[in-house]
């Protein structure tokens, strides 16, 4: 796609309403109606667990003060305390084992695949999950015309049940769409009404001068500025511009053209073939998934896709959010990836950091020298991604409060600790209420008894041997979150009422069934 092409999707995106309270009330009042922001539920996921015991608070139930913050990974949040909800107490129940000896499946693969199937994982080679995934059960829902979940991600392209979270189907992985460039194009046009004519008219004249697309409709933004609205709706349609602007201004980054299509810029001299030949996908390398073959260029690509490009896919997710294209999204992040950017310079991937030896042995000496210092970095870099999502959908006005207000946001991880390998105690944390449904400013102990924080900075402090780095309580079945979520974004159950079950199993066997249905009472307002 040709880079003015593009970018004169913009102008009319300008002109798309985002939702507008005033507005919506009048036309609802008319209809005897009382209007309400849709609600929504996004997921950040992170591979490889953490440093549990710096990630979580040592209060385990009660209100969140910045007392309970301070020391943590999550201190970052206290400014949003009263908005952040952490759930204590949960487990995937999905490691289970098809051997009498032992796990008998890679813990990676089955914390994948069934992570939001809450199903098993086939035996068959690409070891996909054998039910249709939380997020395709919400958009068919909650989406208009059920359209699918939006499922960004960031680095290579990759289709692996190591990296695939999303499945649309039994043994249908839908894998995250790793260019921004492709979510943007789709996004701009569904909001154009034409786009402007053959190349050479005004608005690939100013594309091709280095203006911006939005003022071409400068006079049109004024008009419909003028109309007769309220304060806060003018406030967001301020929003909404400086949102499009900066996501205009991205696309125009020379660093991110080169993360997100090789050069997709017109003014780099790039044409549609170099543009697709040189898309993130098989562009991207420095990970499991796409080593070598791509030298110092495709490695630097990758710290670009982490960091301007993984931005971007939060703008791109917000401005789904505003124009009510999607109410179901998440944001990818791969875990087999060596750490280059932002300061961070790793000699080993994550997931070899997490086992603590820097390959994927487990267990035995503690091999790499400072490994602790290096999750550490991880785990804070990754605080401050989700901390930037939500402060930017905090800084978007929706009715009478914020974006993030109708919105559960969630940091979901695929392990607790990394070394351990075990998915009971998972650290989660949830900003936003889903339009008032989840409590907030809260930590709630769903489990009822001491959970505690792991282990994880146990062994490997002083060198070593490599401990046992997890937690034994904190088990109690990640369906009933999802249960909760669905009914908080407005989910029904098969006779129209609530939803009281999701997945397949809920135990530690592959017995089929759910023993504990319902949501969770605790967690509403």
């Amino acid at each position: 796609m040709k880079r003015r092409l593009f970018l004169r999707g913009i102008g009319g995106a300008a002109l798309a309403t985002p939702y507008l309270s005033s507005f919506h009330d009048k036309a609802a009042r008319a209809a005897g109606t009382v209007a309400t922001p849709p609600q929504r539920l996004v997921v950040f996921f992170t591979h490889n667990g953490c440093l549990t015991n710096r990630w979580f608070p040592a209060k385990e139930d009660g209100p969140i003060t910045a007392d309970d913050l301070a020391g943590t990974y999550l201190e970052v949040l206290t400014p949003l305390a009263d908005k952040l909800l952490i759930p204590r107490g949960f487990r995937s129940m999905n490691q289970y084992s098809l051997s009498s000896s032992g796990q008998g499946i890679d813990p990676h693969d089955q914390a994948m695949g069934s992570k939001l199937t809450c199903a098993t994982i086939s035996t068959a080679r690409e070891r996909y999950a054998t039910a249709e995934s939380l997020d395709h059960t919400i958009a068919r829902q909650i989406n208009n015309t059920g359209v699918d979940p939006l499922v960004l991600g960031v680095g290579a392209a990759s289709s692996s049940i190591k990296e695939v979270l999303s499945f649309s189907a039994p043994e249908t992985a839908f894998p995250a769409n790793v260019n921004p460039q492709t979510v943007y194009n789709a996004l701009s046009g569904a909001l154009s009404s034409g786009g402007g004519g053959e190349p050479g008219n005004e608005a690939g004249y100013l594309v091709e001068r280095g203006k911006s697309v939005i003022d071409l409709v400068e006079d049109d933004l004024a008009s419909y500025q003028r109309l007769d609205m309220s304060k806060a709706d003018q406030d967001r349609i301020s929003d909404w511009l400086d949102l499009l602007r900066e996501t205009e201004i991205g696309v125009n980054n020379p660093e991110l053209a080169a993360a997100c299509t090789r050069n997709a810029a017109m003014n780099y001299g790039v044409t549609d073939e170099t543009v697709e030949a040189a898309s993130p996908t098989g562009a991207v390398t420095g990970s499991v998934f796409a080593p070598g073959g791509g030298g110092a260029e495709g490695d630097a690509n990758l710290a670009i896709s982490f960091t301007t490009g993984g931005d971007m896919m939060m703008n791109l997710m917000a401005l789904n959010m505003i124009c009510d294209t999607n109410r179901m999204l998440m944001l990818v992040y791969p875990g087999y990836v060596k750490f280059g950017w932002d300061g961070i310079t790793h000699g080993h991937d994550h997931h070899g950091l997490s086992h603590r030896t820097g390959d994927l042995s487990v267990g035995g000496a503690c091999k790499v020298a400072g490994v602790l210092d290096m999750l550490r970095d991880i785990d804070i870099w990754y605080t401050s991604k989700y901390l930037r999502l939500v402060n930017l959908l905090e800084s978007i006005g929706e009715g009478d409060g914020r974006l993030l207000d109708n919105t559960a946001t969630m940091w979901l991880p695929e392990l607790s600790d990394g070394n351990a390998h075990n998915l009971n105690n998972l650290p989660i944390v949830i900003a936003g209420s889903a339009g008032g449904y989840l409590k907030q400013g809260a930590i709630v102990n769903v489990e009822g008894r001491q959970i505690g924080v792991g282990a994880s900075e146990d062994s490997c402090a002083n060198g070593g041997s490599i401990g046992n780095t997890g937690s034994f309580n904190g088990n109690v079945p990640i369906n009933k979150l999802y249960v909760t979520l669905m009914n908080a974004v407005g989910c029904t159950g098969p006779d129209g009422g609530e939803v009281r079950e999701f997945g397949v199993f809920d135990g530690t066997t592959i017995t089929p069934g759910i023993t504990n249905p319902g949501e969770v009472p605790e967690l509403k307002a």
